[in-house]
Formats: structure tokens, sequence, C-alpha cells
């Protein structure tokens, strides 16, 4: 990441190098999600509603962690800009027995929950495929802490590409394995939606095995992870490193939880507004990976810069992360607008859903612009350290903002007649009025993140400034004297 004639344009293309592999490795992830459901679909309706219900348990619960473990990106990439790499085996311990501690936690909360609250009276199938699936990936989420902090050590040290690899391994284990689990292929049973579950654990088993023994012969991984630590752990660091990361592990579940709530404020409006949004969703998540993948790799940047003690570095870095986003909002505008009456063909037939869902892309294409924006500024915010900032914001946005701004339009507490004139008869009541609060919210945490950096970055611009100033003096102190 070092480069001694560095421009705007050269921190862009590095942004790029780190940033491209991460894309089409989160696709891929995307892609993972997206499969369990279809496959389980084809084992009958109930099976795919018992797995999409067991999702919306473990969903959240894996969201959890692995916003917990973004925390890891930006410190270990300030030990590089520091050259103090020597750190870096203990501060991944710390993050590994950190999230390894409540991935446990949240393993027992699945399996109390899986056997102790999971009751659907309307459907028995659909109730133990939904059983048994949460007990499957309950296990999962102790492998998730360590897959990925595995990958975050990965992608910190700069060696991005071992997300794209892993992430194709996945979709390659995970697709031929529901296929044998959920229809009973070569001898195995066959267990329906609950196949997807067993295959689930299976394919992160194999993948956590392949990603620590990647880190074990890599030439520039094999010698900095855990695995190396010989400075031995301190409940003190694993502490700190919780400090830090559960303010972004419980972002990424209140984010996650406000979208679970919109559907369910739906519900009673009926299955076209309910799928419209669900469909809606899933598309802005899919081209959401773009940004959440260059946050990813600016904070990565801006960590190595701050550990640098660089301001020049940095200043160049933050141009080059905001000119980057430009192009990802653009590119993510594109593919929702130029895709608006294709892409949802693929999960619905319906020409009413589809109808509504096209007006619907319209918003989420308007929302993705500031999505992009606050994204970015939050991992700019993450490689300074300040997770709390972005956990108030986050909750201020979605649910001091949002929320109540998308019920009052929704159920048509706020009606003016602009509504009408611009949007049609229904103005904005339905999804629409959630998606307009979506957008106040995001424009709110764009605005709070944008103050929020420009503080770190002038305090640190201060700080260098005062070492600068202090320097000459005690070289001058230092300076011995000839006889």
């Amino acid at each position: 990441m070092s480069n001694p004639h560095k421009t705007v344009s050269s921190q862009m293309v590095v942004l790029f190098k780190l940033a491209i592999p991460i894309i089409l490795g989160n696709f891929a992830y995307a892609i993972l999600n997206i499969t369990d459901v279809m496959m389980a679909g084809m084992a009958g309706t109930p099976d795919q509603a018992g797995v999409a219900v067991g999702g919306s348990f473990f969903y959240p619960a894996s969201v959890f962690v692995i916003g917990m473990i973004s925390a890891l990106h930006p410190v270990i990439s300030r030990h590089c800009g520091a050259n103090t790499k020597d750190q870096i085996p203990q501060t991944h311990a710390h993050a590994v027995f950190a999230c390894l501690i409540i991935g446990l936690v949240i393993m027992t909360i699945l399996l109390i929950l899986a056997f102790g609250f999971l009751e659907i009276d309307s459907d028995k199938r659909m109730e133990e495929v939904a059983r048994y699936y949460v007990v499957c990936v309950a296990f999962t989420v102790p492998l998730i802490a360590f897959y990925t902090t595995a990958r975050a050590y990965c992608e910190a040290m700069g060696i991005t590409r071992a997300t794209l690899y892993f992430g194709v391994l996945a979709v390659v284990l995970n697709v031929p394995l529901n296929y044998c689990f959920i229809f009973g292929k070569f001898g195995l049973p066959a267990l329906g939606g609950i196949g997807c579950g067993v295959a689930t654990v299976i394919s992160m088993s194999i993948s956590t095995v392949v990603i620590f023994t990647y880190m074990l012969v890599h030439p520039q991984l094999k010698d900095y992870s855990w695995l190396k630590n010989k400075q031995g752990i301190s409940l003190r660091g694993i502490w700190d490193y919780m400090k830090l990361s559960i303010p972004l592990g419980i972002s990424s579940a209140v984010e996650c939880s406000c979208f679970a709530m919109i559907a369910l404020m739906l519900s009673p409006l009926g299955p076209v507004n309910v799928s419209a949004h669900t469909i809606t969703m899933s598309l802005t998540s899919f081209v959401y990976n773009i940004p959440l993948s260059v946050g990813i790799a600016a904070a990565i940047m801006i960590g190595y810069a701050i550990g640098k003690n660089n301001l020049n570095t940095l200043r160049l870095n933050i141009k080059a992360i905001y000119r980057s986003m430009l192009i990802c909002l653009t590119l993510s505008i594109g593919i929702l607008l130029s895709g608006r009456n294709v892409l949802p063909s693929f999960f619905s037939s319906d020409p009413e859903v589809l109808a509504l869902v096209a007006v619907l892309m319209f918003f989420a294409a308007t929302n993705q612009s500031f999505e992009s924006l606050q994204t970015i500024q939050a991992f700019i915010l993450r490689g300074f350290k300040d997770t709390k900032t972005i956990l108030a914001v986050t909750f201020i946005a979605f649910y001091c903002i949002a929320l109540p701004i998308g019920i009052s339009l929704c159920y048509g507490y706020i009606e003016l007649p602009i509504f009408v004139t611009l949007f049609g008869e229904q103005g904005l009541t339905g999804p629409r009025g959630f998606w307009v609060g979506l957008f106040f919210g995001l424009v709110t945490a764009t605005i709070l993140y944008r103050i929020r950096v420009l503080q770190h970055y002038r305090r640190l611009k201060a700080e260098i400034k005062a070492k600068e100033d202090k320097q000459p003096e005690s070289e001058q102190e230092q300076t011995p004297t000839t006889a």
C-alpha cells in the first residue's frame, strides 16, 4: 500500500485493487444465501417457508458476529502502517477469542429459541423445518467467528483475493451439498429444507479448515496470524476488542431488525405489498455489496495511513475514497434502474407484484446514493476506531427518523395533495412510504457521519502538527556537543 509518488488517482487504483475481489466474493456469498431458499422451494412450499423462518432467526445472529469482526480490518492495517507487525498475532488472537465467546453465547440463544419458542401452529412441517434448520445453523455461528476473523485478517493484510477464492468455494460446496441432503442423493437421507442447514454446517466447516490452511502457507500471512501468537492472551485485550467491536455488532443488528420490522408492518396491507417490498429489498441488498466492499477497502487504507501517521496519505486516501464512491453509486443506480423490469421476474411472476416492484426500484435507486455515501463514511470512521458514533447514528437514522416517517406515510397519517400529484392515486401510502422514510434516515446518517469524519480529520491534523512542531526541539536537545 506504500507508494512514494501518491496521487488521488493512484490511491483510487489501490482502493479498487483491494475492493474488486471483495465485491466478487461478497456477490458469491449473496448467491449462496439465495440458493438456500430457492433449492428448499424445490422440496415444497412448507420447506421453503421453514428455511425462510429459520433464516429470520439466524441472519441477525450472523450479522451481529460479522459486524463485530469488521472492527478488525483497520486495527491490523494500523499495525501494518506503523510497522508494528509483531503485534498483529496477539491482536488477531484477541479478536478471535472475543468473537468466539460472543459466537458461543449466540449459538446457545439460538438453540434455546429453536426448542423453547419456535412454534408455528399453522403448519407442522414448516415448524419442523424451521426448528431443525435453526439447530443446524446455530452450530455454524462459532465457525463464522473463526472463518470471518481469518478472512478479515487476509483482507487487512492486503490479500483480498482470499475473499473471492473462498466465496466461490462456499458456493461450489454448498449447492451440491444442498442437492444431496434435500433430495437424499448418493445414499444420504432426504431431509427437505433441513438439508440446507446440514449443508451449511458442512460447507462452513470445510471453508474454515481451508482458510486456516491458507493462512499457514501463504508467504505474506503465515508469520502474523493468531496461530503464531507467542505473546499470550490477556482478558484485558479481549475486553478491549469487545468494547471496540460490540457497537458495530449492535449497529448491524439494529439495521437488520429495522428492515425486518418494515416487512412485518407491511403484512396487514396484503401479500402483494409484502412481496414487492421483499423483492426490492433483496435486489438492493445484492447491489449494496458494491459500496460495502469498497467500504472495507476504505477502512483498511484509512487504518494504514493513520498507523503511518502520514497526514498527506490520509488526505489523499479520503479524497480517493469519496471519488471511488461516486463510481460505486453510479454503478449501483445503473443496475437498479436498468434491471427494474427484468431482475424482479426471477423472484415472482405475479404482474401486480412486478408492477409495484418497478415503482419501488425508483425509490431504491434514489436511496442508493445516500446508502453508498453513509456506508463508506461509516467505514472511514471504523478506520479512526470510532465505533460508538456508528451505533448512535444507526439508531438515530433508522429508529428515530426512518421508521417514524415510514409509518406515518405508509398508513396515511401524513397526506398531502402533492403526494397524489407526484406519485399517483396511492400517493406515498404502502411500501412507498417506508422507502421515503429510509431515504430521510440515510440522508441523516450521511450528514452526521460527514460531520464526524471532518472532526476526526481535523483532530488528527492538529495532533500531527503538534508532534512536528516539537520534533526539532527534541532533536536539538539530543544533538551531542563536540569538544
